[in-house]
């Protein structure tokens, strides 16, 4: 119980920081960089916040997520990006009312026409237990799909363990490769 209020509150306040951080990186990079974006000390990144729900299983949740462009892949302004990144979530299932926690590492890929994907893989904290955990995810634009799967201790990797819909807003952070 106490760790499932420290991975919130610790949340709550990443969220918050990371808010910050931006504010402060964009006021330094409206000052010392009016108009070229190529000239820029970072690759650029994003900033992301969804909303996530299974309809069958009763599950839903969300995930705060930050990624950053690899520079060798794609063209500077033009695309496609490769981001690495983290991804910070919690999940609640009304059926069984129970709640977990997460963090991931992933990889998402920006294509071009605001096409999506992506993969993670990272550590699901339930019932007491930290268990690993994978996902792939895809969609279009604020709108998409993501399926994960828990390998439990006794059975191993649970297949569908969450197969649902995501909802995201994206807050870019521009640089010199990611940039429009």
């Amino acid at each position: 119980m106490l760790g499932n209020f420290c991975v919130i509150f610790s949340m709550k306040h990443l969220w918050l920081i990371l808010f910050v951080i931006s504010f402060i990186w964009g006021q330094g990079t409206q000052t010392n960089h009016i108009g070229d974006p190529s000239k820029l000390p970072q690759p650029g990144g994003y900033i992301g916040i969804s909303f996530e729900f299974d309809t069958k299983k009763k599950i839903k949740g969300y995930q705060i997520s930050i990624g950053f462009a690899v520079p060798s892949i794609g063209n500077p302004g033009q695309g496609p990006y490769l981001f690495p990144g983290f991804a910070f979530g919690k999940r609640h299932s009304s059926k069984e009312d129970k709640s977990y926690t997460y963090s991931d590492l992933q990889i998402a890929y920006l294509g071009y026409g605001g096409f999506w994907g992506g993969a993670g893989y990272g550590i699901a904290f339930m019932d007491g237990k930290k268990l690993k955990r994978r996902k792939l995810f895809g969609g279009y634009l604020l709108a998409g799909y993501t399926k994960e799967n828990i390998k439990m201790p006794e059975s191993g990797w649970q297949n569908n363990t969450f197969a649902g819909y995501h909802l995201g807003l994206v807050l870019p952070i521009i640089g010199y490769h990611f940039h429009p």
